[in-house]
């Protein structure tokens, strides 16, 4: 053994150290995951075919140079298997058989290795010994072990075309174009031929290395916990750097010493402060990539923020989910956002809305429920996590796990599926599920959901949730207000014969003209839904009226007519412990609804625009029902006699357009 340092050996050295390190960090993660196996097979693999030439480099007699070369190739005859090996397991291939046929095609080389089949000679080179082979054999030898190489490039290539998931595509395509540059190594096969060139094979398998490395980090291929990226990077970047001043050095030598004689050294020396620099800047530029990456992290503030803003501002569920689809379609790229609501009623999640800018992708029905017990349910809630699709395929295919709990994941896959969801997001409040976000893909083919993303999808879910809270309490305090004015109302109606009914046909009628005005009420969150409520709290406020004057036979005196115009105003008194949860467009119709157009109207007088909308189609609708039902002082006037009235007090009493309206409906038969 030569005691002195060989210099040709430091990149092997390198490449020994890092194969062994991540080969057996990758094993200890999961040694029960077949593609954790398999890559730690390839990687000690590797290890020993580096640590046997660093020795070779360090003999001084060809006998002993001839043992661990022979050693060396027992560790390159399981690199081809054992990349297959990987690359089936990585893709969930069921092909042991030909799998064990590889093994055996190696284990089988390491006897042809050791014998005389392969190796003729020991040659010295400048970087120190190397073997020399029969051309035949070893020829044969070469074909026989490229053939795994072959199959998992073929392999790579067929699922890429067959993936439907953009993260697998992303995932097949990274070692459809990293492998064949691991392939390279075969460089080192040359100087077996008695050629002089340095076996530089080593920098490829180097690059294949680190950038698996960077694969499982980025692709999370080999179940592993992230690691620093930077290392990775720079490290490939000395590594490269390196091995090119090493390959310059060695090829120059003659020409250079020939030149300047001993002074040649100085050019090694310079080009590796050159390169020095060169690393500097690219240890900066690293840094850069990894301050973007930051950067791209809170990238999503100004989303998070705006949607903040937004569930501060809305008045209801249906209008925070317009925002929420359409905004995470646009902001991140999604081709599919749909979100399930629960409905305690039903004890059901129900598809609430949804936004699909995919042509081809599959979309589930407005109002598609699922249940407690449907298996995508079950695990959000066992999780309490985003569930990715690909991700749970991935960890069925690397993972052991009892035959029941595979099949349940086989159907919570077929469930996200079949809703074309490729990520399911849970929305916690109060530890009670309320809502599912299901997004599918980015449109744009090159990009990925990353990580970054599910944080910030994950945190959006959770305000999403605390504000379905507050609607869920607001919808059943507005409901338990409403069923207790109803009760009252009924009993004022129960009495006075006349007006039965009034809330539910005034109702009626404004709900009709608010459809016919579709485009108006547009502008309005919840327009229609709206409108309703205030049509049907717009006489609340007559609960306060004594019974003297609201069931008077007679004409009223100006004192109890005065009385009689409080209603509204009381009304809003009334409900102003909800006054917030049903908005101000709510309390505007009860409030406005004995308003005129011209001004003339009560409590304050408003007239023409100033009227909210709602109250004008209260008003044409309260003024119809009234004249059209026998009262203690006159009988009902006709249908057709009642549109006249309300065609002679067009733009007096009434919007000229809310009362055309009217007419259209009483016209086609719909009143």
């Amino acid at each position: 053994m030569n005691p002195e340092f060989n210099v040709y050996s430091l990149p092997r050295i390198i490449i020994f150290i890092a194969s062994s390190a991540i080969g057996l960090f990758v094993l200890l993660k999961n040694k029960k995951s077949p593609i954790n196996r398999s890559f730690f097979i390839l990687a000690m693999s590797t290890s020993l075919w580096q640590f046997c030439y660093i020795v070779v480099s360090h003999v001084n007699d060809s006998a002993s140079a001839m043992l661990w070369s022979k050693l060396a190739y027992c560790g390159v005859v399981f690199i081809s298997s054992s990349t297959y090996h990987f690359i089936s397991s990585l893709l969930n291939l069921k092909e042991k058989r030909l799998i064990y046929l590889f093994y055996a095609f190696s284990s089988f080389s390491i006897f042809a290795v050791m014998g005389d089949f392969l190796f003729v000679d020991m040659q010295r080179y400048f970087w120190g010994y190397y073997p020399k082979v029969h051309f035949i054999s070893h020829s044969i030898f070469l074909f026989l072990w490229t053939i795994p190489f072959i199959l998992s490039l073929t392999n790579l290539y067929k699922a890429y075309g067959q993936a439907q998931s953009s993260f697998n595509k992303k995932r097949i395509k990274y070692f459809l174009v990293t492998l064949p540059i691991a392939y390279l190594g075969m460089i080192d096969y040359i100087p077996n031929y008695g050629i002089n060139i340095y076996p530089f094979g080593l920098i490829p398998v180097t690059f294949f290395i680190i950038s698996t490395t960077y694969a499982i980090l980025r692709y999370r291929l080999l179940d592993t916990e992230i690691m620093v990226k930077r290392l990775s990077l720079i490290s490939s970047g000395f590594v490269i750097s390196i091995g090119l001043v090493y390959i310059g050095t060695f090829y120059l030598e003659p020409y250079l010493s020939a030149f300047w004689g001993k002074g040649w050294i100085i050019f090694p020396v310079s080009v590796s402060f050159l390169v020095s620099l060169w690393l500097l800047k690219f240890i900066n530029f690293v840094r850069r990539i990894e301050e973007n990456e930051l950067s791209k992290k809170f990238a999503y503030r100004p989303l998070l923020k705006k949607e903040a803003e937004r569930i501060s501002m809305v008045r209801n569920i249906n209008e925070l989910l317009i925002y929420i689809t359409r905004d995470l379609s646009n902001w991140v790229g999604l081709d599919y956002v749909g979100i399930f609501i629960w409905d305690d009623h039903k004890k059901e999640f129900y598809l609430a809305r949804s936004l699909n800018r995919a042509k081809n992708k599959r979309k589930a029905p407005e109002g598609f429920s699922l249940n407690h017990d449907n298996p995508l349910v079950v695990e959000l809630l066992r999780k309490r996590k985003p569930l990715v699709c690909s991700e749970i395929e991935y960890n069925l295919n690397s993972k052991a796990a009892p035959l029941e709990e595979k099949e349940f994941l086989f159907r919570v896959i077929a469930q996200m599926q079949q809703l074309g969801a490729e990520i399911s997001i849970p929305s916690f409040c109060e530890k009670k599920l309320l809502a599912i976000i299901n997004i599918g893909q980015k449109l744009s083919p090159r990009e990925i959901i990353t990580s970054e993303d599910l944080e910030a999808f994950f945190s959006l879910a959770n305000n999403i949730a605390r504000a379905i809270y507050g609607f869920m309490l607001k919808e059943e305090k507005i409901q338990l207000i409403v069923a207790s004015q109803n009760i009252l109302i009924t009993a004022i109606e129960a009495k006075d014969r006349y007006t039965r009914g009034h809330t539910d046909r005034v109702a009626n009628y404004s709900t009709l003209i608010g459809k016919s005005l579709e485009k108006q009420l547009r502008f309005f969150s919840n327009g229609l839904s709206d409108l309703n409520w205030a049509a049907m709290l717009h006489d609340v406020g007559k609960i306060s009226i004594p019974d003297t004057i609201l069931l008077k036979p007679g004409p009223l005196t100006e004192e109890e007519w005065e009385k009689v115009k409080e209603h509204p105003t009381n009304g809003i008194k009334i409900i102003n412990p909800v006054r917030e949860w049903l908005g101000e467009d709510v309390c505007a119709g009860i409030l406005q609804h004995h308003e005129n157009y011209d001004g003339s109207g009560y409590p304050f007088g408003q007239k023409e625009e100033d009227i909210h909308l709602f109250a004008r189609i209260i008003r044409v609708a309260d003024a119809f029902d009234a004249m059209t039902t026998d009262r203690p002082y006159r009988l009902a006037l006709r249908k057709e006699e009642a549109m006249t009235e309300l065609k002679r007090y067009k733009a007096v009493h009434f919007d000229p357009f809310v009362v055309e309206t009217m007419e259209e409906l009483y016209n086609n038969e719909k009143i």
